[in-house]
């Protein structure tokens, strides 16, 4: 099961922040910089996350100026380099990484792909969103201005397909 909210984000993504080119989601003081994290998870070869990642991109481009910062998280067998195809084929508008160990993935207890973690500006996991659904734009767009906004984002039951992480 994906954490819960208001769970804290786990420390192992300041590294995986970092690696794209992001300052640590803390200051040196371990407190929150008040910025919102969207981690979006996914599979190279995955055909759901290959029809959803544009979509994903478009809603975070549009909406740059609400300062979230976006990080895909390529999982299962993708690399560095499969990784950074599959962002460069798409054209998406944010930064990817590859977690060839796997262990972002364990430590947000992702159970399929594609998901997005939306983490808010205190550092705590708000909603986790898994599989495919074609209201999730939608569901990410309103995520992302009640994050701006310092509000709580609507829940969602998420019930779609999905590949194996």
């Amino acid at each position: 099961m994906p954490l819960q909210s208001s769970t804290p984000a786990p420390a192992i993504l300041a590294g995986f922040l970092s690696q794209a080119g992001f300052a640590s989601n803390e200051t040196p003081d371990n407190t929150p910089d008040n910025t919102p994290v969207f981690l979006n998870f996914f599979r190279s070869d995955c055909p759901w996350c290959a029809s959803e990642m544009p979509q994903l991109s478009e809603v975070y481009a549009r909406h740059e100026t609400l300062g979230a910062r976006v990080l895909g998280v390529a999982v299962g067998a993708d690399s560095s380099e499969s990784a950074a195809n599959f962002a460069r084929d798409k054209a998406l508008s944010f930064p990817v990484v590859a977690d060839p160990s796997g262990a972002l993935k364990a430590a947000f207890a992702i159970e399929r792909v594609p998901s997005v973690v939306a983490i808010n500006a205190h550092n705590l996991v708000e909603r986790t969103y898994e599989g495919v659904t074609e209201q999730l734009a939608g569901i990410l767009e309103q995520t992302l201005f009640a994050l701006a906004h310092s509000s709580e984002p609507p829940e969602y039951d998420m019930i779609g397909n999905g590949c194996a992480p």
